[in-house]
């Protein structure tokens, strides 16, 4: 079984990847952006806490992603969106 990932077929839609650099660059509390603490976590070098931190930083995509589409759905649905 041969494994497809993504990156070899991957569409980038321009709303979609503005909307992850405005998210992946955005504020990260009131002094960094939250791509220095991403590229900081990456520089880690004891490999199991790096793989901790990594794992941490793709559920937190992943959550981030799923509540704003849950929310533009029910926004949607109550007619808060066009």
């Amino acid at each position: 079984m041969t494994k497809k990932y993504p990156i070899n077929d991957w569409e980038f839609v321009e709303d979609i990847e503005n909307a992850f650099n405005e998210w992946f660059h955005g504020d990260y509390g009131l002094f960094s952006y939250r791509s220095e603490a991403f590229y900081d976590d990456c520089a880690v070098e004891d490999l199991k806490t790096r793989e901790d931190l990594m794992k941490k930083w793709v559920y937190a995509a992943f959550y981030t992603a799923y509540e704003r589409a849950k929310y533009a759905k029910i926004d949607e649905q109550v007619g808060l969106t066009e």
